[in-house]
């Protein structure tokens, strides 16, 4: 039995199965935009935690990709 999510929780449970999915196709990058790095015109940009240091999305991200998800479709992993 599945339980109902919330649009906000559904929004989110996607942002990660994309940055999961971006990090298997471009580890860098993915690492860049979750902490902030120099980009390719050699100018620093935030990353999303940096601008949002209490969320919990690179938390999540690493506990999802250790029970096994790798960003398929509607995939969540408990």
């Amino acid at each position: 039995m599945t339980r109902e999510i919330s649009e906000e929780e559904h929004k989110y449970r996607c942002l990660v199965r994309w940055v999961i999915k971006y990090r298997m196709d471009n580890r860098d990058a993915a690492h860049k935009w979750l902490r902030g790095g120099v980009d390719e015109k050699n100018i620093y940009r935030k990353g999303w935690m940096e601008v949002r240091p209490d969320s919990p999305l690179e938390k999540d991200v690493i506990n999802q990709w250790k029970l096994g998800n790798r960003g398929e479709y509607d995939q969540w992993k408990s």
